[in-house]
């Protein structure tokens, strides 16, 4: 287990020092998109701290169950994080169909928050929207059809 960490480590390390990426480069505007939308969901949490909003405590019926914005914005901060980096490097046929998947219930969720009467604090209904905007202008991604 560790030989094949060390590997990934050094092939990494080789990229790295040559300038390449693991990234196939038909999902570099997908890796930008990510960057600014975890720029973003930070925003609305400084936002949050800021207005002194408690986002555990801003709580909607969605779906038929309550969901606290805490709860959104950590699951959009793991598909950036954690799933979207997985699909990327998996380089997958059916990744990209993924990714929009996920991105649609983000989006259905902060959307949702943004949308909603409970938020007083301008600031953090602003940061609000501007994630939800850029979370609706998800990139188009192609692979290259083998043998391309």
């Amino acid at each position: 287990m560790m030989i094949r960490f060390a590997r990934a480590f050094i092939q990494a390390l080789r990229l790295t020092l040559r300038g390449e990426s693991l990234t196939p480069p038909h999902y570099r505007s997908l890796e930008d998109w990510i960057a600014t939308s975890m720029t973003l969901l930070a925003d609305v949490e400084r936002a949050a701290v800021a207005a002194n909003v408690d986002p555990a405590a801003l709580r909607l019926k969605l779906d038929g169950r309550q969901t606290s914005l805490e709860t959104s914005l950590a699951m959009l901060r793991h598909n950036l994080a954690e799933e979207y980096p997985r699909l990327i490097r998996l380089d997958d046929p059916h990744s990209m169909t993924v990714v929009q998947s996920s991105n649609l219930n983000d989006q259905y969720r902060i959307g949702q928050f943004a949308a909603a009467d409970l938020i007083s604090s301008p600031a953090l209904r602003r940061a609000l929207d501007e994630l939800n905007e850029h979370l609706l202008n998800l990139p188009a991604v192609e692979r290259p059809r083998s043998g391309d």
